[in-house]
């Protein structure tokens, strides 16, 4: 969750918000242009954020351009050489406005509008700065090799300079690369960074700030990982639930996981990992291959990956793929009001005994969020306990 004062949390669950929008441009090296602010009187655009995609956070936001700031055009305050950051601001009691991170984005499509019924308008469309990394932008044009026993974090940096970036919030990972690593060009950029935070057991994004985040994964983090907010129907004092939709997700689902590990310099490595009730660890599973049949996953598609270099490796990654494959089995459409503190990987509690939500922790896979005072949509899963505690297997 976003941080923030404890005066912002109270405007937020008032139920008369005054809310703004601040816009700061700046290079394409961050350094400050302008800024300008504005409050919102209409339905101005969305923000969405999913954990899923190598973009985690993108935005549509459409300003008023009737003194002509935000024409876009290649000498201008808005041109694709831009970053953006987004802040939303709430009126505290105290009558000052506060503001909170939304983001820093490049700006990808914009349009300026200029018609008899709504006047000038700008229309922009920002994408992370993940976009610099992706698609076109995130190709290698040239062969790029990575040393052997370089740490993770310094070849993580190595290619993301390739994109000119400069800022970094690492956890203190030691990881180092265990053998020569050679990519070639047309690469993406994403993938070798997203395989580099793999191996180090991590995962990577741009948080709202505009770093690239090198995040530990932890793998008992059911138990460890805080309830940042709670929504209960028919809670007196409930300000934002507005309802769920509770669903089977089967598109996800494995009791069964194989991988396989080792490239030409070492012996080939391979890893099963199963819901079976013959391991007394899994007496009774309602997800064992017993009472469900046996539903496979295999890990990079059943090749072997390169980076798993042992057995050790190999069970690591075969007890996370079970971790997100039959850990979370129950889907939940949540709505609420304009919540703007939530991110993705956010751990909440839910209860509605109206639709089966007997309570219980569901983790943020993404949100859809109104910057306007509308209902908005956070696509959450359920936290099932597979097993009491991993380091057991």
């Amino acid at each position: 969750m976003i941080l923030t004062s404890t005066e912002f949390v109270t405007a937020l669950q008032s139920p008369i918000k005054n809310v703004f929008v601040r816009v700061t441009v700046f290079d394409h090296l961050m350094k400050y242009i302008s800024e300008f602010t504005q409050q919102v009187n209409s339905d101005i655009g969305y923000i969405t954020a999913d954990s899923g995609r190598a973009i985690r956070r993108s935005l549509s936001l459409t300003l008023d351009n009737s003194k002509g700031l935000f024409t876009f055009g290649e000498g201008n305050l808005l041109w694709l050489n831009k970053r953006i950051k987004v802040e939303i601001g709430l009126r505290l009691k105290n009558g000052k406005i506060e503001y909170i991170p939304q983001g820093v984005y490049c700006l990808t499509q914009p349009v300026n509008q200029h018609t008899i019924d709504s006047g000038k308008s700008a229309t922009i469309e920002l994408a992370d700065k993940a976009f610099l990394y992706t698609d076109k932008r995130g190709r290698l044009k040239n062969h790029l090799k990575i040393a052997t026993n370089t740490k993770v974090t310094d070849a993580i940096k190595i290619v993301a300079q390739g994109a000119h970036e400069t800022q970094y919030n690492f956890d203190d990972v030691t990881a180092t690369v265990p053998y020569e690593l050679n990519y070639e060009p047309s690469k993406s950029r994403w993938e070798i960074i997203q395989e580099l935070a793999a191996f180090a057991k991590c995962t990577i994004f741009f948080d709202v700030h505009g770093y690239l985040r090198l995040k530990k994964i932890d793998l008992n983090a059911i138990d460890s990982e805080p309830i940042v907010w709670t929504f209960k129907h028919g809670d007196a004092g409930e300000k934002f639930y507005a309802g769920n939709i509770r669903r089977f997700d089967e598109t996800n689902l494995a009791n069964s996981i194989r991988v396989l590990g080792g490239n030409g310099d070492v012996a080939a490595v391979l890893y099963d990992l199963i819901i079976d009730e013959k391991n007394s660890l899994f007496s009774k599973h309602p997800y064992s291959i017993q009472q469900i049949g046996e539903i496979l996953y295999e890990h990079n598609n059943g090749n072997p990956d390169s980076l798993i270099l042992n057995a050790a490796d190999a069970k690591y990654r075969a007890k996370y793929e079970l971790m997100r494959r039959a850990g979370y089995d129950e889907q939940i459409t949540l709505y609420s009001a304009p919540h703007f503190l939530l991110e993705p990987e956010d751990v909440i509690w839910i209860e509605d005994q109206n639709s089966g939500v007997m309570g219980a922790k569901y983790v943020i896979k993404s949100l859809t969020i109104p910057i306007s005072p509308q209902l908005m949509s956070i696509e959450c899963l359920r936290q099932r306990k597979v097993i009491e505690n991993w380091d057991f297997i």
